[in-house]
């Protein structure tokens, strides 16, 4: 047959394939899956979207002095305001919390009540579980523990429970290196409890601390930023305090004090009395001072009452800090 005569073939037309309800779900499960997943692969530890977000996040620090629990307070008594400093230590969200006068017992409750922490420290007056302690309560899910110790405030400052010059009582600071889980950035926290009485211990007592965190610090290979923080039992314009900041430009343990970086003329009293009508007045003794190496973006002083009252009679001071 010639070609023209042949019959030319009819093109065919694809056959939709019909979305059936059994595929329309397993195509919607395939999406909602993807969607589900997405963002848990941004953020897989290791990423760079994870170790960015790691490299953002701040260190919430605060300082709180809680009242030994054994003092006979009448109705601001530990059985009592215990639950009121629980939920103020749980609302201010602290990475680190430095506690002082905490006794063991305290330290116990604080610990079951809020799972988040763990704690360090000993006690002053056997270098174990009796007396006052500058406890440190850490995030156990953001950091670790490196090394950690405790010194008298005294002329020999390894002898448990000594004191020396005017002191009323024996004096302790706890300090602790903490490396993040995530990241592995680590900063040094130096908790101090200065002496209520004597002049020359406080003196003293802050001149011991600065020498000592200086010989920490700097260490070759363990250096990193460092937070001194505490009761002080000292204003602003006493010499046990503004002696910290009379340095050479070209020491390396050059402190700032983070509430005054952030609120540089504000009254700040940090005492209360347990008087529910206080607002601690003009003199700060809770401090919270920082080395090079982090920034201050915030800082306040917690006033809340809970039911009225008080939770300890001191206000707890905090900061948000971040590595620079």
């Amino acid at each position: 047959m010639p070609e023209s005569t042949l019959p030319k073939p009819t093109p065919s037309k694809p056959t939709p394939s019909k979305l059936t309800l059994p595929k329309l779900t397993a195509l919607l499960s395939c999406v909602a899956l993807a969607l589900a997943i997405a963002p848990l692969v941004a953020q897989e530890p290791g990423t760079s979207a994870a170790v960015a977000a790691a490299a953002d996040r701040e260190l919430r620090v605060v300082t709180y002095n809680i009242r030994y629990g054994s003092a006979t307070d009448g109705l601001d008594r530990w059985e009592l305001r215990g639950p009121r400093l629980i939920a103020t230590i749980d609302g201010l969200a602290g990475d680190l919390v430095a506690l002082q006068e905490a006794e063991a017992f305290q330290v116990r409750e604080l610990l079951t009540a809020l799972p988040r922490y763990a704690a360090l420290g000993v006690h002053r007056d056997d270098g174990r579980t009796r007396g006052e302690s500058c406890t440190i309560l850490y995030d156990r899910a953001r950091f670790a523990v490196a090394e950690s110790a405790t010194f008298w405030l005294s002329e020999t400052p390894e002898r448990v429970a000594s004191k020396s010059w005017d002191a009323a009582l024996p004096r302790i600071c706890t300090w602790a290196r903490f490396v993040e889980l995530d990241g592995g950035r680590a900063c040094y926290v130096f908790n101090v409890h200065l002496d209520h009485r004597g002049q020359d211990s406080r003196v003293a007592s802050t001149r011991l601390v600065r020498e000592r965190m200086r010989a920490v610090v700097t260490r070759v290979g363990f250096e990193a930023p460092a937070v001194l923080l505490g009761d002080f039992n000292a204003g602003e314009d006493n010499p046990a305090f503004t002696s910290l900041f009379a340095q050479a430009p070209e020491d390396p343990l050059q402190l700032v004090d983070s509430y005054r970086a952030i609120h540089p003329s504000d009254l700040a009293g940090t005492f209360n009395g347990f008087d529910p009508e206080s607002d601690g007045g003009s003199r700060k003794i809770d401090h919270l001072l920082v080395t090079r190496g982090l920034a201050v973006r915030g800082a306040g002083i917690d006033r809340r009452l809970i039911d009225g009252r008080q939770p300890s009679d001191h206000f707890a001071v905090w900061a948000s800090l971040a590595w620079d």
